[in-house]
């Protein structure tokens, strides 16, 4: 190495000049760090494949916290701040977005395990059977209440089975009620739910509620009807007929007690 000053010949490694005593100054070229361009290249290149399900990303928020953190305590020595910054904000978006859309996907999941486990449970109960989780209603009826007194017929009414509109519902909210009364009496009444598509036919479940002569009081019974488009009763007493036809004009009610 030759001095500057006095050009007197030094080893290379000499830190005094033996010439004039001058003091050599090295300058380091500063280097740029692998870890902070690796950590920037997997936290952009983790777009096109989606991170791996996260992995790359992850090893690219690690490498750029490590690369920032060699960089800050080299005086200068390291280089490619930028770099390290960069891998970190993309593999962090990077993760925050496979965490959102794994969080979407576990609610959406865990909603429909809670509505099969739901299911599951009113099946081994008995509350619904397979037949029942399926379809909605097809064969169109009319439901129709037919006082009578003395075997005479007194009034009459009566109401769809189901509404068109009741055909993009859920079949578990298909529910109707019609009620019937003489002058001054407690009125009798039918409420029906659509439980599903059987192989027979479309199958409902009834309550009919009555009141009794004797003191006034209503009570209630469970009937179960699968409907295959044919004439049925549901129920039956001296004072009343509850029965489910075919669909027919208004003018036809007085022709379904016959």
């Amino acid at each position: 190495m030759h001095c500057q000053k006095c050009g007197t010949e030094n080893l290379g490694d000499a830190q005094i000049c033996q010439g004039c005593g001058g003091i050599f100054v090295y300058s380091e070229t500063a280097k740029t760090c692998g870890l902070a361009v690796t950590s920037m290249i997997l936290g952009i290149s983790g777009f096109s494949m989606f991170g791996v399900f996260g992995i790359t990303w992850i090893i690219g928020l690690i490498f750029g916290i490590i690369a920032l953190n060699k960089i800050t305590k080299s005086d200068g020595r390291l280089k490619g701040k930028g770099w390290a910054i960069t891998g970190i904000i993309t593999s962090g978006a990077g993760l925050a977005l496979v965490l959102t859309i794994f969080g979407v996907w576990m609610f959406v999941s865990s909603v429909k395990t809670a509505s099969l486990h739901r299911k599951f449970v009113d099946l081994q109960t008995g509350m619904i059977t397979t037949d029942d989780l399926q379809g909605t209603p097809t064969i169109e009826g009319i439901v129709s209440i037919v006082l009578t007194s003395d075997k005479q017929e007194q009034s009459s009414c009566d109401g769809k089975l189901f509404l068109p509109i009741d055909t993009k519902k859920d079949f578990s909210s298909i529910t109707r009620t019609i009620s019937c009364s003489k002058s001054g009496d407690e009125p009798y009444k039918a409420s029906w739910q659509f439980a599903g598509v059987k192989e027979e036919g479309d199958k409902y479940d009834f309550v009919v509620s009555v009141p009794f002569d004797n003191d006034g009081s209503v009570g209630s019974k469970s009937v179960d009807v699968v409907y295959d488009g044919s004439k049925q009763i549901i129920y039956e007493n001296q004072n009343v007929k509850i029965i489910i036809a075919p669909a027919r004009e208004p003018e036809d009610v007085q022709k379904i007690s016959e």
